[in-house]
């Protein structure tokens, strides 16, 4: 079934994504009745997400999933939740109402989306014949963007804090709850998409989409300042006729072992094949 909202992103200037630019007045999503949307694979219930082992398929085509009981361990699922708050406690149950929520500065309306973690080479799809993807919409999850936005807490014991999207909540410490913590992205920090297409085995290129790209990490626009918060569009036509088209993240946030500590974690919808 498609759903009724079926969008498609302007093409509006990179820097326009800020969070401190982004106004009410303007309206990033427009109808587009041909992008590919997942309400075929949608949850039984509101506010959740659905895991299926080994995947599954939309349109001809199969989004790999590897799960670990009830979790997610690499590659996509569907959900539609629109979690923007940070989590009152660190259960499993809490922080998965962040890890599988898309993250947006209004309520999210777009319906069933896809939430992939990546790891290893396990994030990808494949297609039943090669087409051209003219995009993807990106966006970052719940997690990640709190993640970047505040770092380990937000607050102190001290100086407690209320929580920025429930003004009305208790002052206290809120915490991303990200095992082996995180910092804060400041100055020249980023955190990057990369797509790598194949076609028939063969790799066809790779394209990268910076889902947080901090002032100075962009020596071509050094003053651009931004965590993706809305649904954004990543051109990948420039991948060509692909039959495979695998994920990875990587981020400027690493422990001292180089293993990346920002989660691993982003959206997807409204795929848009080539007509």
């Amino acid at each position: 079934m498609k759903k009724t909202g079926i969008y498609t992103i302007l093409a509006l200037a990179v820097a326009s994504m800020a969070a401190t630019s982004c106004s009410d007045d303007i309206d990033l999503v427009i109808p587009h009745p041909t992008n590919i949307t997942f309400d075929e694979v949608a949850p039984s219930q509101r506010f959740s997400h659905v895991i299926k082992q080994g995947g599954f398929d939309v349109q001809g085509i199969h989004f790999n999933a590897v799960t670990s009981g009830t979790q997610l361990s690499a590659g996509f699922c569907a959900s539609n939740r629109s979690m923007r708050s940070f989590t009152w406690t660190g259960t499993e149950t809490a922080i998965d109402s962040v890890r599988y929520s898309t993250f947006s500065t209004r309520p999210n309306t777009t319906g069933t989306y896809l939430v992939c973690h990546v790891s290893g080479d396990d994030a990808f799809f494949t297609m039943s014949q090669p087409r051209v993807i003219e995009y993807i919409l990106v966006s970052n999850t719940t997690w990640a963007y709190n993640a970047m936005s505040y770092g380990d807490t937000f607050g102190t014991a001290e100086e407690p804090k209320a929580n920025p999207y429930v003004p009305s909540a208790p002052k206290g410490v809120w915490q991303s709850y990200v095992p082996g913590g995180v910092k804060k992205f400041g100055q020249g920090d980023w955190f990057t998409l990369t797509a790598k297409g194949f076609n028939q085995g063969r790799e066809t290129g790779s394209l990268t989409f910076d889902l947080s790209c901090k002032k100075g990490h962009n020596t071509t626009n050094p003053a651009w300042d931004y965590i993706v918060n809305n649904w954004t569009r990543f051109d990948l036509a420039g991948l060509g006729a692909v039959d495979k088209v695998v994920f990875y993240l990587d981020s400027s946030d690493k422990d001292e072992h180089g293993n990346m500590r920002t989660p691993a974690w982003f959206c997807l919808d409204g795929m848009q094949l080539r007509q």
